[in-house]
């Protein structure tokens, strides 16, 4: 589904390039600049498919042959007989936009790549959102959603995950054997559908694979904005 459209948020935007608080006005200035530029260059567009769990030794996604590895995803899916698997990206104008400011001006490539990064975020929200209201009208709960990389889950599994959605004839993203997306700013994730309410996780460092090599703790702050 292509029927999307994407909010960069300039203050998530300084906490992806390691600020913390609120951006000076000049530096604001220039966020918005480059929000606007990355907004004007994406193409948002999302992939998804609904796919059966089997829990009965490894959490296979059962049509596809697909296992998810990992304690984190397992507990996630516990109560969900299947999930929703899909693809979200902002597409290739974005990445090369990024590339051409590269020549240009290192400091405001680095400003155009975390709009970029919180124009995706931005785009996975919406498709949440939407799931969750049509999953709603029907009963049914859904769990957070995940992507490889996150806690435990392998980010190993990404091509496996973009063959299964048909990803590169569909909505134009490959990936590369060890999981490097392309366009970069594209997201795989799954989400569970139960019967019955989820318990969210509370946001926060404790169960994230990278807390131990993250740019944001080094300077202080979390990718979601509180301050160590």
């Amino acid at each position: 589904m292509d029927n999307y459209s994407i909010h960069v948020d300039i203050h998530e935007a300084y906490r992806y390039m390691g600020g913390f608080g609120k951006p000076d006005n000049a530096l604001e200035t220039e966020l918005i600049k480059a929000a606007e530029l990355i907004e004007k260059a994406a193409t948002p567009r999302v992939i998804e498919i609904i796919c059966a769990i089997n829990k009965t030794n490894r959490l296979e996604l059962t049509e596809l042959g697909i296992y998810l590895e990992g304690k984190a995803i397992r507990a996630l899916l516990h109560d969900s007989d299947s999930c929703v698997l899909f693809c979200a990206t902002i597409g290739g104008g974005v990445e090369a936009l990024i590339r051409k400011w590269q020549l240009k001006n290192l400091s405001f490539t680095s400003m155009l790549d975390a709009c970029a990064s919180s124009a995706v975020e931005s785009l996975c929200d919406g498709v949440e959102a939407r799931l969750t209201q049509f999953y709603s009208a029907q009963g049914l709960f859904l769990t957070d959603r995940f992507s490889p990389g996150y806690g435990d889950l392998p980010i190993e599994i990404q091509p496996a995950l973009c063959s299964a959605l048909d990803t590169s004839r569909k909505i134009g993203v490959s990936v590369t054997d060890s999981g490097i997306m392309i366009p970069r700013k594209s997201v795989t994730a799954v989400i569970g559908i139960s019967k019955n309410a989820q318990k969210h996780f509370e946001i926060g460092c404790r169960d994230c694979g990278r807390i131990n090599n993250c740019n944001f703790r080094e300077n202080g702050v979390t990718c979601y904005g509180q301050i160590i």
